[in-house]
Formats: structure tokens, sequence, C-alpha cells
């Protein structure tokens, strides 16, 4: 089982830091894939040290800081991560990867994308997140008609009940969107979503999209908490970890270096897109006799 239940960005993406996504792009850029990297000395070691601490109470974290090993090893890894949010520039770009995408809108259906679009940005946002397990030695995470449905149940409680990335993670939706698709989790808890968002209008391109999901990752990762980029190079803007951990699967558990079978959602409510990542983690198949896995079909 994955150790922790998963807490929200704490900020929400502002309209306003991400109002040049929606600009026209620049006719003199070249379009190009995202791709995701991970600087020098991102490693699993320091990233599961980092979750650790994640973990910690506000106490815990000031005595742990007392040690000056432990604190100078903070700000070494808080400098490892602002390299890593600065070099990673594709939601900064004027052009998108292609044409069609700054072409194409977003198709929204009771508060939620049309589903060949919703498998597209599924892709998508897994090719990112494989690019950075890739680049710490981790197996890659799978695509699965089975999580991208869960995925489309999380989003449609989050719209039934209006919830969205600024009231949390919907604990309660994403239980019964669990059980809906045969998962057999224990207790009240989130194991399955990660979550980032933003404002806008209903109107957004496929190219705008993509930088916010993209956006969403980098801050998760690298542990970035501001609302946008003004304050990048403040070390003291870097502190959460926890999403990191369950994403590359280092959180210091038995089952560290697992991998999970993904799937995407977007819910949009009250000029709000929330973004849900989901994963469920592969040895739920057969750890714990498979009692977790239940009936799900991944």
């Amino acid at each position: 089982m994955k150790k922790i239940v998963k807490t929200a960005l704490i900020a929400l993406l502002a309209s306003a830091g991400l109002a040049a996504m929606q600009a026209a792009p620049a006719q003199a850029a070249a379009y190009s894939k995202a791709r995701f990297t991970l600087p020098k000395g991102y490693t699993r070691a320091n990233l599961k040290k980092a979750y650790l601490y994640s973990e910690m109470s506000k106490s815990q974290q000031k005595k742990w800081l007392k040690n000056k090993k432990n604190a100078a090893w903070l700000k070494k890894w808080r400098k490892i991560n602002v390299k890593g949010m600065k070099a990673n520039t594709f939601d900064q770009k004027g052009q998108g990867e292609s044409a069609k995408d700054n072409k194409t809108v977003v198709t929204l259906k009771n508060g939620q994308v049309a589903p060949g679009q919703a498998k597209t940005l599924a892709t998508y946002s897994l090719r990112l997140i494989n690019d950075a397990r890739g680049k710490m030695g981790l197996p890659k995470w799978k695509y699965s008609k089975g999580s991208q449905t869960l995925a489309k149940y999380i989003a449609a409680e989050y719209v039934a009940n209006k919830k969205t990335i600024a009231t949390g993670h919907y604990v309660p939706g994403i239980v019964r969107a669990c059980n809906k698709a045969g998962l057999r989790l224990p207790g009240n808890y989130n194991y399955v979503e990660d979550m980032a968002g933003f404002k806008d209008g209903k109107l957004v391109t496929m190219t705008a999209m993509k930088k916010d999901i993209y956006f969403g990752l980098k801050t998760m990762v690298f542990g970035y908490r501001a609302a946008n980029l003004a304050k990048v190079s403040q070390l003291s803007q870097y502190g959460e970890w926890s999403h990191a951990g369950d994403l590359m699967n280092t959180q210091g558990g038995h089952y560290d270096g697992d991998w999970d079978y993904y799937g995407f959602s977007v819910s949009y409510t009250g000029g709000t897109y929330s973004l849900h990542y989901i994963g469920v983690p592969s040895h739920l198949k057969w750890a714990y006799g498979g009692a977790y896995w239940g009936k799900f079909k991944a």
C-alpha cells in the first residue's frame, strides 16, 4: 500500500500567473515535444529523505533542522529543485507541441473533458512522468483502461459535489469512485490521486491544457509551493515532496521502486480546472493476498 494520504497542492494555480499560456504563440518559435528532466543530485536517496521530511509535523521539522547537517542538506536539496524548476520550460514556451494543439479547444461535457481528449492528455502526462522516472532508473508507469475509468469516476464526483483543487482532495468521492471501479482499499483515505489545478474560462486550447498539466507536474516533482514562477529562485518556496515520493514510488516503504497503473482526468467546476493524476499501485494485484485489488480490472 502507499504509505500516505496524498495532500493537495498548497496553492491553487492562479489564472493571472498562467495567463501567458493562453496568449497567441509566437509564430517564429518551433513546435517541440514536451520533455521532462531531472537535475544532477535529484536521486532516489535524496527524494526519500525529502519525502520523510515532508511527512514530519512542523514541530518535528523544526527539531530535525536544529542538526546542522540536516539543515545543510535541505538547503542543498532545495537548490537542486530550483534547478529542476528552471530546467523544465515547456510551460513557458511560446509554441506548444503542434499547430493542431494550438487550434483545438478542449471539449467539456458535464464538467469533464471528452473521453478522446482525456486519453490524449493521459498519455501526454504519463510520458512526462515516465521521463522523470527513467532518469531515476525506475520502471515505467503504465496506461490502464481501468485506471482511466477510475479517473473518470473521480472527476465525476468532483463535479457532482462542486469540489475543486481549491477545496483539496475530495476523499469521500475518491473512496466511492474506487469502490465503483472494484478496488477494496482500507479505510476512508486517498490512496490514488495526486492533484493540481488552475482557474480559467471554459475555452482552453490543448496547448494551454498541456502546459498547465506540465506546470502542475513540475511543482509536484520539485516541491515548489508558489502559484507561478515569480518566486522560483526563493528556497523557502520549496518544502513539500510528498507528491514527488508518490509519483516516483519512493516513500521509504516496503514497495519502493514499484510502478502504477495510470489514468488522468480533468474536472471543471465554477471556473476552476482540477487535474486528477491517478495511480493504482501494481503490487496491490498480489500483495495482501490481493484483498485490496478486489475486482479492479487494470
